[in-house]
């Protein structure tokens, strides 16, 4: 019997009571009002990640919402599991892992005369074949997933074919290029015990397009038959090669298609259990899968705006996904995130025209952002954050969103100042009357100084934003709070960085010097204040009383 992931139980999930379960794509609503799910629980996060959106794909694929109020009611009252399996079973013949007949995810070739390969070339992160040759693998090791469980095996394959990182001539990366930055939003929901949670329906459900978002056959009331289904789930016929540059543009398949690509042509081989198990301690059934073969030259998906993804405009290649940036992210990132200067990802954008609908069953909002942070083939860390959800999208909200962005601004120029000003204390050379840092300084000099200023600084920053959203009419005093809140931070930095006390043959007129460039940077006339536009509005003589008072002190 072949191993079918709508008909079998292979996902782990996590109960709201913490207990570990595995379930079908159909019971993601089991027992929802008493002990629901709360998210995905594979040993990767990547897997959860990948897994999830195919979910999503999966229930729009299924059971699309017709327009706002009917995503409403399912969001308020979920389908029961027999209701969503319902809804699924009919897609079930396209999602076989392994068997004779075309297989999920997979290349429609056998690809037999291809040399097998490790299952720890599914990973994301694992080393590369030159790393292994050269014996450069130091931090993250070779091998840890050479025999996988089937429905390990299957998240490998689904996070692959979804995040697919550069990998050598002809290996395609994803449809949004190697390691995208995905945003969901993530709602919380009062439960019965009062206590505000996010379910796996929940974010499912708040991403799922509505049903306009892609309206061409074929649907589930399809025959398996009907010629479209390649064009939703390409397996199921000829791959799509691209060995002659041909591209897969979004014309010439469905919008449904980002859910399903599959830009890599992969088999995985399978043998009986006999006596191994699986390497990441998967549950073992009859058969596990023991290796793969690929071949080059998948799709080469050109042209396409994912719904999950956030897109930055760019004047020569048009839109371009969001990707993570190297090292650990703050609020600094946010405004891509969240799509501010470019497409925000749909269920984000949709947020504010669903959420009017639910009124009371909705508790709070978020938004949560994940993805790999890749140096081209190489994956330097995975990035999950969880950021507020702001009301910034259409005509009347540019107040807001203008707000936001000098309230990012500003706490970044201050960032600088600080940056600059540490530097001058501790290495600033005497320039005259003035100071300069030497020439041989490292650029990254007091950078974790900086970055510690922007983590103590996020607390204060989610209120604050939470006050611009609550208070339309009050944004140039928020404003002129968040200058205070930069004030007293960046000193606190500054001072805990430069330890007066313990540079004790430091040339006073220095520490005076730096602490004074900051200290005209975050003045109400200052370049912090103008970041922020409120250089020109006059402080209170209480502002001032303030302002010469920190200063004292």
């Amino acid at each position: 019997m072949t191993f079918n992931l709508i008909k079998n139980a292979w996902i782990p999930a996590r109960r709201l009571s913490g207990r570990r379960v595995w379930v079908r794509p159909g019971e993601v609503t089991d027992s929802f009002t008493d002990d629901p799910l709360l998210g995905l629980d594979f040993p990767r996060p990547d897997w959860n990640a990948a897994v999830s959106e195919w979910l999503i794909g999966l229930v729009f694929t299924a059971l699309p919402p017709d327009g706002d109020v009917d995503w409403a009611s399912r969001f308020v009252t979920p389908p029961p599991p027999d209701v969503l399996s319902a809804a699924l079973a009919p897609l079930a013949f396209a999602f076989d892992l392994d068997g004779d007949g075309p297989r999920a995810f997979q290349d429609f070739d056998l690809l037999a005369g291809v040399e097998p390969k490790s299952l720890n070339g599914l990973f994301i992160d694992a080393p590369g074949e030159n790393t292994l040759k050269n014996n450069a693998d130091l931090f993250i090791k070779r091998g840890g997933g050479d025999v996988l469980c089937l429905s390990y095996a299957a998240a490998a394959l689904i996070t692959l074919q979804t995040y697919a990182p550069a990998g050598g001539a002809g290996h395609r990366t994803s449809m949004r290029g190697g390691g995208p930055l995905t945003t969901l939003v993530a709602p919380r929901r009062k439960n019965v015990a009062g206590d505000e949670v996010t379910t796996l329906w929940d974010r499912l459900w708040a991403n799922t397009p509505d049903q306009g978002w892609d309206p061409s056959d074929p649907t589930p009331d399809d025959p398996p038959s009907h010629p479209d289904w390649p064009l939703v789930f390409p397996w199921l016929a000829a791959t799509r090669t691209s060995k002659n540059n041909e591209v897969t543009a979004p014309d010439q398949t469905t919008r449904r298609l980002a859910f399903f690509a599959c830009p890599r042509r992969l088999r995985l081989i399978f043998q009986p259990t006999d006596t191994q198990v699986c390497s990441l301690g998967g549950p073992v059934g009859d058969i596990l899968a023991v290796g793969y073969r690929t071949q080059n030259y998948g799709a080469n998906y050109l042209g396409w705006i994912h719904p999950l993804s956030p897109y930055r405009p760019d004047k020569k290649s048009g839109p371009l996904p969001v990707h993570p940036q190297a090292g650990a992210s703050d609020y600094g990132d946010w405004l891509a995130w969240w799509g501010f200067d470019g497409e925000p990802a749909y269920g984000v954008a949709r947020w504010n025209d669903r959420r009017f609908q639910l009124g009371s069953a909705l508790a709070s909002d978020g938004v949560e952002a994940f993805g790999f942070d890749m140096d081209n083939a190489k994956a330097r860390q995975w990035l999950e954050a969880r950021l507020p959800w702001a009301p910034v999208y259409g005509d009347d909200a540019k107040s807001l969103k203008d707000a936001i962005r000098q309230l990012i601004d500003g706490a970044d120029k201050t960032a600088q100042a600080l940056l600059y000003a540490i530097k001058l204390a501790v290495w600033g050379q005497r320039d005259g009357k003035s100071y300069r840092l030497p020439e041989t300084l490292p650029r990254d000099a007091a950078s974790e100084d900086v970055k510690q200023f922007w983590r103590e600084t996020e607390t204060a920053f989610r209120e604050q934003v939470k006050m611009l959203i609550e208070r339309p009419a009050e944004h140039l005093d928020d404003r002129m709070q968040w200058l205070e809140t930069l004030f007293t931070h960046g000193f606190r930095q500054f001072d805990g960085a430069v330890d007066l006390d313990g540079l004790t043959d430091a040339d006073p007129r220095r520490l005076i010097y730096a602490r004074g460039r900051l200290s005209g940077a975050l003045k109400p006339w200052g370049d912090v204040a103008k970041a922020l536009g409120i250089d020109k509005a006059n402080p209170t003589k209480r502002g001032k009383a303030a302002v010469q008072e920190k200063e004292s002190t």
